[in-house]
């Protein structure tokens, strides 16, 4: 017979509350080499990182884990480098299934190759497009990205596209672009109907923001640029403006003398970003400086269409914010962020004859912390800190081998690539493990996108109704 003392301890022990210094997570990594690319962070050493059941991180440090720490999982990270996941500042991803197209043509010719891929597709087609590619940006190390969906007024391509994002697992801002042509009502109606849709989602954790894409480049009419300033003042949105990214002297001048029009709509400030900004004067750099405007480097899409190299060191001195994009997967093919770094790293070097004027740790921020900082995320991912995220990556330099690691910041950046990229985590789940979407539906995407473009490949339908300069 039961001892009925022995019983209610026995009960009261399993009320009893977990002592103050016990601590509970979801997912406990530790002994990796730690790069939480904190603004303080001199050089990555061993440390451990705590992540909760609500996807953020818990604690995060150097060294042992304290007594106390509890996870339903624990991941032993001995030898490996914990990264916070890559962020894309600048995206496309609808364009990953119409990819090694006009390998010789620069911007404009690679675009009226390109563009008539999108006009008049059937219902489905957006959403299986992004949606497979957000899943490319996923496996290659990419949690969170600025996603341009150039629908130009087709309101059903862009709610498609939402419902990708949404789907694929990747955390998003929603980069809304304005139609390029229409009256000021039919754009902001346009927007207005658009940014409803979103609203019954703004709670899911994937879904960090609607920003605006813009495209003042493309327009002809000042008014544009007037009512971006107004929605991002009403609303209070991020924009991200494509902008001197062309090569062509006519299109540079153009564009410079449409840079008033930023200042006069409001928008010139922390809340606006430059895409590829490759063909920049002096004084208009001076003037984005003094705004605390950003840019979004775009180093192999600038390269795989002749566009340029971005004066990144110029910038820097100047004090402009910094991010990094992969830009489309149809423009650089690849929606790799290490060779975006290298790429960038490179080009930087070469261009100006210094091997020390960009370092490899400057390249990573870029490309994680720089990127959220500019549109607007920097808050919630980015970087490994408590209350941020648990975005992050399990990185194995000696899968394939990278040999001793004698600078970390190097051989990250210089040696490892997208192989060595054993597991990405977002909101501490595993989306990604050795190269395989851990979505149980990928298989069924990947058939559904390739039945779709087996007939796209037969004939791309009419270009009628897509501007000039879009992508």
């Amino acid at each position: 017979m039961r001892c009925p003392v022995l019983h209610c301890l026995a009960l009261a022990a399993v009320a009893l509350p977990l002592r103050a210094d016990v601590e509970v997570g979801r997912i406990l990594v530790k002994n990796g080499m730690l790069f939480t690319l904190q603004a303080d962070e001199t050089s990555p050493r061993k440390g451990y990182l705590l992540a909760g059941e609500d996807g953020k991180i818990l604690r995060v440090g150097y060294g042992d884990p304290p007594p106390g720490i509890r996870a339903t999982q624990t991941i032993e990270a001995a030898g490996k480098f914990v990264v916070p996941g890559f962020v894309s500042a600048h995206c496309h991803p609808y364009q990953a299934v119409t990819r090694g197209l006009a390998t010789d043509q620069p911007l404009g010719g690679w675009l009226d190759t390109v563009r008539p891929y999108r006009a008049g597709i059937p219902a489905g087609d957006s959403y299986y497009n992004t949606l497979f590619g957000c899943i490319d940006l996923l496996r290659h190390g990419i949690t969170t990205a600025f996603n341009f969906n150039d629908s130009n007024g087709q309101r059903d391509v862009d709610m498609e596209a939402f419902n990708g994002e949404l789907a694929s697992g990747i955390r998003f801002v929603h980069g809304y672009c304005l139609p390029v042509r229409g009256t000021r009502g039919v754009r902001l109606a346009d927007f207005e109907a658009f940014y409803a849709y979103t609203r019954p989602f703004a709670k899911r954790a994937a879904f960090l923001a609607v920003g605006l894409g813009g495209y003042t480049c493309a327009v002809q009419d000042e008014d544009y640029t007037l009512l971006e300033g107004e929605i991002m003042a009403r609303y209070g949105l991020y924009n991200e403006a494509h902008y001197l990214e062309a090569a062509d002297p006519a299109q540079v001048a153009e564009q410079r003398a449409k840079f008033g029009w930023f200042a006069a709509g409001g928008e010139l400030g922390p809340r606006l970003c430059f895409g590829h900004l490759v063909h920049p004067d002096d004084e208009i750099l001076r003037k984005i400086a003094a705004s605390g405007a950003g840019m979004v480097w775009n180093p192999l899409s600038n390269g795989r269409l002749a566009s340029g190299v971005a004066e990144i060191p110029k910038m820097r001195r100047l004090g402009i914010r910094i991010g990094m994009g992969v830009d489309g997967q149809a423009s650089a093919d690849i929606a790799d962020p290490f060779e975006n770094m290298r790429s960038g790293l490179y080009s930087i070097r070469a261009r100006y004859q210094d091997a020390a004027i960009l370092a490899p740790r400057d390249v990573l921020g870029f490309h994680t912390l720089g990127s959220a900082d500019v549109i607007g995320v920097a808050d919630r991912v980015g970087s490994l800190e408590k209350g941020k995220y648990a975005d992050f990556l399990i990185i194995d330099p000696h899968k394939m081998e990278t040999g001793p690691v004698f600078d970390p910041y190097g051989t990250l950046v210089l040696a490892c690539g997208v192989p060595n990229v054993e597991r990405v985590y977002v909101g501490a789940r595993l989306a990604v493990e050795n190269g395989v979407c851990t979505n149980p539906d990928f298989a069924r995407i990947c058939a559904e996108v390739s039945a779709r473009m087996a007939r796209l490949r037969a004939g791309p339908a009419s270009p009628a109704g897509h501007p000039s300069g879009r992508r």
